[in-house]
């Protein structure tokens, strides 16, 4: 009877003490769960402005209007070289080098897919940019197609700090570009 009265004793105590716990446990995951809405929420938000600006900028690209492009770029801009031995531009660099390439031929952005980047340690959405494009580029009378892929890093006020392009430009300038005018890139004439 001892052993049933003292083992009644420390189940009722052993479950009482362990009550509390559960309901800290619960305030503590109910708050968790509301930062990580507001966690989500906010990045949700930095990805929709950054994604607008980026839109921004390939409406620019489109439109021949590198002057408007800049307008969303940070003064820190860098392009990345993503071509065998490009190397990557500054602002300055970039608006030189797509002032030069407006007068020779027209982007046309096709299609696009737009993906929130990640951080690659936490996996959550860090506000940068990924995307999926069709681009058409035309010189006179011939175009080409080319599949790209393309990233871009935003700064605290939404203003594109990287930005990076993945395809097979060479090959496709060479398709679209004058004979004599792919000799000269190509570093030189033949003879």
């Amino acid at each position: 009877m001892k052993r049933i009265f003292y083992f009644t004793i420390i189940s009722f105590l052993a479950s009482s003490c362990a009550a509390p716990a559960n309901e800290n446990n619960e305030a503590v995951a109910e708050e968790e769960a509301v930062e990580q809405v507001e966690t989500n929420s906010e990045s949700e938000a930095t990805y929709d402005r950054n994604l607008a600006n980026f839109k921004a900028l390939m409406d620019a690209w489109n439109n021949q209007d590198v002057e408007s492009a800049l307008t969303l770029m940070a003064d820190d801009f860098i392009e990345t070289g993503t071509g065998f031995g490009e190397q990557d531009k500054n602002k300055e660099e970039w608006k030189t080098a797509n002032e030069g390439m407006m007068t020779i031929m027209k982007p046309t952005l096709k299609q696009a897919i737009y993906l929130p980047g990640i951080d690659t340690v936490s996996m959550e959405m860090d506000g940068s940019v990924r995307y999926y494009g069709t681009w058409n580029f035309a010189v006179g009378e011939k175009d080409a197609d080319l599949k790209v892929y393309g990233t871009a890093d935003f700064n605290d006020e939404g203003l594109i700090t990287s930005l990076a392009h993945y395809a097979d430009f060479s090959m496709t300038m060479m398709q679209i570009m004058p004979e004599e005018m792919v000799q000269q890139m190509m570093g030189g004439t033949q003879e």
